[in-house]
């Protein structure tokens, strides 16, 4: 009994996998075929916008139409993060936080016309049965007042 058990958890683990793993390859099909096209809007739907403010969505618009300016797309894969990444920074006085759970980073290695190569890297995790780009938002108080620099905050 104990290896029909083991069998049947090992196979709900490997479907489980399959199925994120059929996630990250439409995400990163997805942000190929946007950028290869030029399709900003394509690019702007694999982001998660809930909670966004209209400058920082702007901004962060505007920075992805940039990016179509004599480059191309060398590498692009999406690798697992540990298990409670939670990242956030200070700006501006205010704690940002992203607005879904990371599993994973998408990575994108650009190269340009001079054959120069850079990278962008992006936090990616489920959001509503999809997976999706995460973006900053203004965290809650209660982090804000637990971030590293106090002083800076206003709690």
């Amino acid at each position: 009994m104990t290896l029909r058990k083991t069998l049947i958890t090992a196979f709900a683990l490997l479907i489980s996998s399959s199925a994120f793993a059929d996630q990250n390859r439409e995400l990163v099909q997805n942000y190929l075929n946007s950028f290869g096209s030029r399709d900003a809007q394509g690019i702007f739907n694999l982001i998660n916008w809930e909670g966004v403010d209209k400058e920082s969505r702007r901004s962060l618009q505007k920075y992805i139409k940039s990016g179509f300016k004599g480059r191309q797309i060398r590498r692009i894969f999406i690798e697992p993060v540990a298990e409670g990444t939670n990242p956030s920074y200070v700006q501006d006085g205010k704690t940002y936080e992203l607005n879904l759970k990371p599993s994973g980073q998408l990575n994108i290695v650009f190269i340009d016309n001079k054959n120069k190569r850079s990278t962008t890297k992006m936090y990616v995790g489920e959001h509503k049965g999809s997976l999706l780009i995460g973006s900053a938002v203004v965290a809650p108080e209660e982090l804000a007042c637990n971030a590293p620099k106090k002083e800076e905050q206003a709690c």
